[in-house]
C-alpha cells in the first residue's frame, strides 16, 4: 500500500539524481517538456539534439512517445519539430 501522507512531508530527491536513475524515455520527455513554448511546440536542430543525446537514441524515444500519443513530430535534414500533446487532449481521448 502506498502512503500518500509521505508526499506531503518529504521532498523528491534532487533532479540531478532523478535524471541519473530514470530510463531514456522519461528523460527525453522531461527534456522536451522543459523546452516547449506556450503552444507546446519545440523546434530542435540535430546539432542541438547532439549536445544532450545520441541522435538515433533520441529519435527512437521520440517515436516511442509518438506511439504512446504523447507527441507528434516531423523530421527534416536540419532537425525535428515536435508538438507535445496537452493533458486535456489526453484526458479527452
Amino acid at each position: 500500500m502506498f502512503r500518500q501522507d509521505i508526499l506531503s512531508t518529504q521532498e523528491l530527491p534532487p533532479k540531478m539524481f532523478m535524471m541519473q536513475i530514470i530510463d531514456d524515455l522519461p528523460k527525453v520527455y522531461c527534456f522536451l517538456w522543459e523546452k516547449k513554448d506556450l503552444d507546446y511546440q519545440i523546434n530542435l536542430t540535430w546539432k542541438d539534439v547532439a549536445k544532450c543525446y545520441n541522435k538515433n537514441n533520441f529519435r527512437t524515444c521520440v517515436r516511442k512517445l509518438n506511439n504512446k500519443g504523447l507527441l507528434e513530430y516531423t523530421e527534416s535534414d536540419q532537425g525535428v519539430h515536435i508538438e507535445l500533446t496537452g493533458w486535456d487532449d489526453i484526458a479527452n481521448a
